[in-house]
């Protein structure tokens, strides 16, 4: 028999050890800003900010919807229109270009009309580009997102951002909900937990409602200021944040952090003996058929991380994760266009095109983006079915 003594001991631990936890919850509840803002952001978030589920996309951003997003050196104001994408509504029956991509072409940390599918537009004033970005995508959901929304449009041109960075790596983290059998909303598995699906067994009624009420459990915690933080510290640790930032002093003064632990481990999905780099090359393939029995054009857009273009300025060695890729697209007769180089230049030049913390370009960064596109884009114009756009550029200036 196990004495009274051990039991009042065990109980008071228990106890107290709630009651703790309680109180760290309710301070990071009560008082937010004792957290950094990016932190906040994160511990603060809810399931009904990560967008809406869809069967086979996965999940989209919710239809004529605003919301914010803060860092330490911006804020910026996103609005999506009726299908949860970055335009003004409605769309038309046809378009000229369309661009597939994630939260770097959605123009994730600036205003609407700062994202670079948005300044290239308005280079264009007779054109029309509609923009399919999508925050948290792979290159999966591209594929799944050209099917259901881009196809439709028949474009002349379909851009693909790709950002090397992260891209492979959701491409894996999609793969495993779809196995997952979890057919809800793909960004709170991702965020919130990873359940697996627990049905009612009539055979086992007792072991099945547990598994049931610990699943639900499990959602409360999840759904923690408390858990949050303690899963970035965790996700910190592994990435290296505490303790691997570099930082870039800019002329100005102001500072870039740099990830490079945090880089080298999400760009190693990028390279040929991992399964995600196949799950990737094999959409964008799938993109480049779909998109040829459409008449349209592919251009892949390498998009540079902060790491890529500023790490060098450091004297650091930074492997080219584009460069297998870069092969396969060459054998396959994908077009891309590889805009590290100008990122560089432009950074060895001084000027600032990220943001201090979050790894997204900042304003000056998305405009540099479309300035390289509309050039390529100028200079191929023939190629590309877009014969009057030397003249319409020239008339805006460009």
């Amino acid at each position: 028999m196990i004495p009274r003594q051990v039991i009042f001991a065990f109980i008071l631990i228990v106890s107290s050890v709630f009651v703790t936890l309680a109180l760290f919850e309710g301070t990071l509840r009560l008082f937010p800003v004792l957290l950094p803002i990016e932190i906040r952001q994160l511990v603060q978030a809810r399931q009904s900010g990560s967008g809406v589920a869809h069967p086979y996309i996965g999940h989209l951003h919710k239809p004529n919807h605003s919301f914010v997003i803060s860092g330490r050196d911006f804020s910026a104001t996103h609005h999506t229109d009726g299908h949860g994408f970055r335009n003004a509504w409605p769309w038309p029956d046809k378009v000229e270009i369309v661009a597939l991509g994630d939260s770097v072409t959605f123009g994730q940390t600036v205003e609407d009309y700062q994202a670079w599918p948005a300044v290239l537009d308005r280079f264009l004033p007779q054109s029309r580009i509609i923009n399919l970005g999508l925050i948290g995508a792979g290159l999966q959901q591209y594929l799944r997102v050209y099917e259901t929304f881009g196809a439709k449009l028949h474009p002349k041109v379909l851009l693909v951002g790709l950002f090397i960075r992260n891209d492979f790596w959701d491409d894996g983290l999609f793969e495993r909900w779809l196995k997952s059998g979890w057919n809800n909303n793909y960004m709170v598995w991702r965020d919130f937990g990873r359940p697996k699906k627990v049905h009612f067994d009539p055979s086992r009624p007792i072991s099945t409602a547990i598994e049931m009420l610990g699943q639900r459990t499990g959602r409360l915690i999840h759904g923690s200021h408390l858990h949050k933080l303690l899963r970035y510290v965790r996700d910190a640790v592994r990435r290296g944040l505490l303790s691997e930032v570099k930082i870039f002093q800019s002329a100005d003064g102001s500072r870039l952090e740099l990830l490079p632990k945090d880089f080298a481990d999400k760009t190693a999905h990028a390279q040929p003996d991992r399964r995600e780099f196949h799950l990737a090359l094999n959409a964008l393939r799938r993109i480049h058929s779909m998109a040829a029995e459409n008449g349209t054009r592919t251009l892949v857009l390498l998009q540079p991380s902060k790491e890529e273009v500023y790490l060098p300025l450091l004297g650091e060695a930074v492997p080219d994760p584009a460069e297998p890729l870069r092969g396969e697209l060459d054998n396959s007769g994908i077009d891309y266009l590889d805009l590290t180089p100008s990122f560089r230049e432009r950074a060895r030049a001084g000027e600032k095109l990220f943001h201090e913390t979050d790894g997204h370009p900042n304003a000056r960064g998305y405009a540099l983006m479309a300035e390289i596109v509309l050039s390529h884009l100028k200079a191929n114009a023939g190629r590309y079915g877009l014969k009057d756009w030397e003249r319409n550029a020239s008339n805006t200036g460009a």
